[in-house]
């Protein structure tokens, strides 16, 4: 549906040229939710600006099923308003002084739409606003506000369509029905979306794919589900989700089954790979640490446990957030309330081998 091939961006800043897309390249597919995940200034925005036609490449090769919006080699650049794509803006961009009928209608009331009623009242259906045609823009909340964005972007039947960081500004309860809602939309409609955004929960629950991006290039692309359990690069380990880290030499490899060997000891993994890296981290995410007083209560007593001692602990709700010191190594460990351990220091901590992912050392890899 989409392609994009060696999209670079550059800015003037005091004089000199940064750049802030660095020959980016991945495809979309028919009807899927894809998102753009990274930290503020990687690139994510500007990449979906250039898509647009809201930024100009300084070099590009973007394709829209047949049709080039951006061609480097033909000198060819197909104006924003040609551009079949619909967007949503974290800003809202609504019209205050428009009923929001009249917001929805306004994009159709431009291009010359005929009989538009039925298509407005159809977009304001699909977002659950029909009955609230009539109110003022003004008189929404900042929900309702994002709900009539995303029915003017959709009145139009879009090809494309396209979110930047549109939840950003709702609070925390609202975010996650309006995540709901969203995700239930685009499948309804089965219109293809890209998805730009720095919340790692928002693009896991979301997304059909997740590219992490970081210093203008693309990380890795894959499912969400990939992208949080068996992350390829290090700083996908880092930056989506939490994990502990370990400097670790595989010292053994059978098949799927390897032996690292690290500064608590030997941690038997399974590598969920044809190879591992010979060197570099080990991982495993907080809340994949089984825990308990006695080491017999561990699910698997005779591989990867370790002794601690319990460094702090916080309740945050849902969880007991532990940070547990093995040796010269303190480990976090997240675990339900029900299995939380209270008036003791000394615990037993388990690895499971199913759980620890071995990454390369260098942080500099771009797939």
């Amino acid at each position: 549906m989409l392609k994009v091939e060696g999209l670079w961006k550059t800015y003037t800043v005091d004089g000199g040229e940064i750049p802030a897309v660095r020959g980016v390249d991945f495809t979309v597919e028919t009807g899927e939710f894809f998102t753009l995940l990274g930290p503020s200034g990687c690139g994510k925005s500007t990449t979906l600006r250039c898509i647009a036609g809201l930024e100009v490449p300084n070099s590009a090769e973007i394709t829209l099923g047949e049709i080039d919006l951006f061609s480097s080699r033909q000198r060819r650049s197909v104006p924003i308003h040609k551009r079949n794509i619909g967007m949503v803006f974290q800003s809202y961009a609504i019209w205050p002084h428009m009923s929001v009928y009249d917001n929805v209608d306004f994009p159709l009331k431009v291009k010359g739409v005929p009989d538009r009623r039925e298509k407005v009242m159809r977009a304001l259906e699909l977002v659950g606003l029909h009955h609230l045609e009539d109110r003022s823009a003004t008189n929404l909340s900042g929900g309702q506000q994002q709900r009539v964005a995303i029915a003017r972007a959709i009145v139009m039947d879009v090809d494309l369509l396209l979110f930047d960081e549109p939840l950003s500004n709702l609070d925390s309860k609202l975010r996650i029905q309006m995540r709901f809602e969203l995700r239930q939309l685009q499948k309804q409609l089965g219109i293809t979306s890209i998805y730009v955004t720095h919340d790692q929960e928002e693009a896991m629950v979301l997304s059909d794919r997740v590219a992490v991006m970081d210093d203008g290039n693309i990380v890795e692309i894959g499912k969400s589900q990939d992208i949080y359990l068996e992350p390829r690069k290090l700083f996908t380990a880092k930056f989506v989700g939490q994990s502990n880290l370990l400097l670790g030499e595989v010292v053994s490899a059978d098949g799927a089954n390897a032996t690292v060997k690290t500064a608590i000891g030997q941690i038997a993994i399974e590598t969920h790979k044809s190879t591992a890296p010979s060197e570099g981290f080990l991982m495993i995410r907080p809340e994949h640490i089984p825990m308990s007083w006695t080491k017999e209560d561990l699910p698997s007593a005779d591989v990867n446990v370790f002794e601690g001692t319990i460094v702090s602990e916080t309740f945050t709700g849902k969880l007991m957030d532990y940070r547990i010191r093995v040796g010269e190594v303190t480990f976090e460990v997240q675990t339900p309330l029900r299995h939380a351990l209270q008036n003791e220091n000394r615990v037993f901590i388990h690895l499971p081998p199913e759980r620890c992912v071995m990454l390369p050392k260098d942080t500099s890899g771009i797939s």
